[in-house]
């Protein structure tokens, strides 16, 4: 394009692409770790309502990537739910919220680091049975498992 051709391929590759991809592929690694874990349910037409939808989403830590991003990933459930919500008094509601949701096993959450958990979530979530009831998600190894729980050959 035009900037190519002003500044040359280099300065627009360092300057913008890269950045551009950098930033895309973070984004896309943030969104799904937040809605996909082998814990999360999916819901079918018939399971499905607004609150559980809601729920289905887990707050982790992102280190100090966290606070660049207004604590949107370990602040996510209570997001979910109270979209409205101002970000800077989402650490604080996700607190109560927590307090309220946890006792009742509603509350999602893992420390697992993120680059552990963006591995495990790769290697364990990649598709779920069916659209009806209920599901979680499955792994392709799991279509290789017996009855025992071990590989067949």
């Amino acid at each position: 394009g035009m900037a190519a051709q002003r500044f040359g391929a280099a300065p627009v590759m360092v300057c913008y692409v890269v950045p551009y991809f950098f930033c895309n592929s973070w984004l896309v690694l943030y969104t799904w770790l937040q809605h996909t874990d082998p814990s999360l349910p999916h819901y079918g037409e018939s399971d499905w309502n607004w609150v559980k939808g809601a729920l289905c989403t887990i707050d982790r830590p992102y280190t100090f990537f966290d606070w660049f991003h207004h604590h949107i990933g370990s602040t996510h459930v209570c997001h979910h739910l109270f979209s409205m919500l101002p970000c800077y008094n989402a650490v604080e509601a996700t607190k109560h919220l927590k307090a309220f949701l946890q006792p009742r096993g509603l509350y999602k959450y893992d420390a697992t680091p993120w680059p552990l958990a963006a591995w495990q979530v790769a290697k364990h979530c990649h598709f779920v049975e069916g659209v009806e009831g209920t599901q979680y998600y499955k792994s392709f190894s799991s279509m290789q498992e017996g009855s025992t729980g071990k590989k067949q050959d």
